[in-house]
């Protein structure tokens, strides 16, 4: 067979492409190897959302070519948003636009390599997962609706193409079948899901019914990511209270607190709605963690708007919080915007609000003697790494548990023995 390494960058959202990729390339007659200097093809799969992002991308495509006995082909973001890059870049091989069974058999051909006859039913969704953990992303839908000022997406994902529920059950299953236990559901709009093939998604109403539909297979948990302000409604609330299979941990980047700044962006509300809608979700669901992300130094944020957010964050209590400097992307309406706020004002803004926040953090009481379910991910010599349900993979922290001969996959109760700045350290219970 021949080999190739995958060269995987960005989000959770660009995983799931990248098993897709690997799927269709093993269909082709390639197996997978982690050494690139073993690789007959390097697929880089890129992200092109911000400048950095951008830059590593660039730089790993320079770095995969150093590998003159591999093809290299590029796919992902980078390229969905610059189209002429293969003007750029000669010296790359191949090109993929989208991700596609058709798409990679043609190229592997154009390529040169041996053919080799797929399977007579194709997997248009059929994943090779890259981590060998205990969770796996379920992404739901494409593109958005939306058009925040400050955000790139749309301009190269296009308008929200939604999965079908069967499709997206049969996926699960089939993730379930390869012993992934934890279903994190993930889309640039997650709770419009559904409005483009189901009607009017206000609510969060087809979101609802592919929870409720996921919580009959036997997973032991699910969880929401990237949920959009003063969208969902109380009844969506109560179905996460009251669903057993369903984390209590709400993810909904709120980007600002000031009504002028989030007009700005594009964005519905401000810091009092976002309280009340804070209290409704903490009365509905009890035990509820929290977690937002937030934009500083977006265009025209004067420091009273910085003042407003601080005090924002001091008033809602989030259990785990993000910041980021505002980028100028091109393509988005925010970019030609005037009264743009100096960089180094930007990470100095970023940098006390983080602050801000870890401070309250670490005023908590300690979760010393408690005792918390957890879900293994990792198993190493002489420790294990696991999650509870009030921690998302790679956002928020873990529980080690030292000396603990577990497996992956293995859900235990565990009491917390100390507690590690962000993360816990804990033995069985």
């Amino acid at each position: 067979m021949h080999k190739i390494h995958l060269s995987h960058l960005g989000c959770a959202k660009n995983m799931v492409d990248s098993e897709i990729f690997l799927s269709h390339f093993h269909e082709m007659g390639f197996e997978e190897t982690q050494e690139p200097n073993d690789a007959d093809l390097i697929l880089v799969n890129t992200c092109g959302f911000i400048a950095s992002a951008k830059e590593q991308s660039i730089d790993t495509i320079f770095e995969s070519l150093e590998q003159k006995n591999a093809k290299v082909v590029v796919a992902g973001c980078l390229y969905q948003r610059y189209s002429n890059l293969p003007d750029q870049m000669p010296e790359v091989h191949g090109w993929l636009n989208e991700n596609s069974f058709s798409g990679v058999k043609s190229l592997v051909e154009k390529l040169g390599f041996e053919k080799k006859t797929p399977s007579s039913s194709i997997d248009q969704y059929g994943r090779i997962l890259l981590e060998k953990s205990s969770h796996a992303y379920l992404r739901i839908s494409e593109g958005c609706d939306k058009s925040c000022s400050f955000c790139s997406i749309p301009g190269f994902k296009g308008k929200m193409v939604s999965r079908s529920i069967d499709s997206l059950l049969e996926e699960a299953q089939k993730l379930l079948d390869q012993g992934i236990q934890e279903i994190n559901v993930v889309s640039q709009d997650t709770c419009n899901y559904g409005a483009d093939i189901y009607g009017p998604a206000k609510g969060g109403k087809h979101l609802r019914t592919l929870i409720e539909k996921l919580c009959e297979l036997d997973v032991f948990r699910i969880r929401l990511l990237y949920l959009y302000p003063l969208w969902l409604d109380q009844e969506f609330y109560q179905m996460i209270a009251d669903q057993d299979k369903v984390c209590k941990y709400i993810d909904m980047p709120l980007q600002h607190a000031s009504k002028d700044v989030l007009r700005k962006m594009k964005r519905p509300g401000d810091g009092e709605r976002y309280l009340k809608e804070l209290a409704l979700i903490r009365n509905i669901i009890p035990g509820v963690t929290v977690r937002s992300t937030f934009v500083s130094g977006f265009p025209g944020e004067t420091e009273q708007d910085h003042e407003q957010l601080k005090q924002f964050i001091e008033d809602a209590h989030l259990d785990w919080m993000g910041v980021f400097p505002y980028f100028r992307e091109e393509g988005t309406s925010s970019f030609n915007m005037k009264s743009h706020v100096h960089h180094a004002t930007r990470k100095k803004r970023a940098k006390e609000l983080t602050s801000l926040w870890e401070n309250q953090f670490f005023q908590k009481p300690s979760r010393v003697n408690e005792v918390h379910t957890v879900l293994i991910e990792e198993v190493n010599a002489d420790y294990c790494i696991a999650r509870t349900s009030f921690q998302a993979p790679e956002v928020d922290g873990v529980v080690y548990l030292p000396k603990y001969n577990g497996s992956v996959g293995e859900v235990l109760d565990v009491k917390v023995t100390a507690d590690l700045d962000f993360d816990l350290e804990a033995s069985p219970a």
